[in-house]
C-alpha cells in the first residue's frame, strides 16, 4: 500500500479544523499548524491505524514536518511490503 498525502490533509482539516490550503509539505506541525504533542501523536495513531503499520517511537520524536511523516510512512510501509 502506497502512503497518501491527500489522506493526512483530509484527517488534519476535519479532525483539527486546519484550512487545507495552509497543509503543505514543509509546514511544521506545532509552529506552523499549531497543534500540541498530543494532538501529533492522534495523527500518528490514526495513521497507524488506517495503513496497519506501527512507526519506531525513537523516529517519531524526530517529525517535526509534513514531508518528515510521509517519508517516514512511505519508508516503513515499504519496508512492511518486503
Amino acid at each position: 500500500m502506497k502512503f497518501n498525502t491527500s489522506t493526512l490533509t483530509q484527517f488534519l482539516s476535519q479532525n483539527f479544523y486546519i484550512n487545507p490550503r495552509l497543509i503543505a509539505p514543509q509546514k511544521r506541525f506545532y509552529a506552523d499548524l499549531g497543534m500540541n504533542s498530543l494532538e501529533f501523536l492522534e495523527v500518528v495513531v490514526y495513521l497507524e491505524n488506517t495503513y496497519g503499520i506501527i512507526l519506531p517511537d525513537n523516529e517519531i520524536d524526530k517529525i517535526q514536518t509534513i514531508r518528515q511523516l510521509s517519508e517516514l510512512m512511505e519508508s516503513n510501509l515499504e519496508m512492511a511490503e518486503a
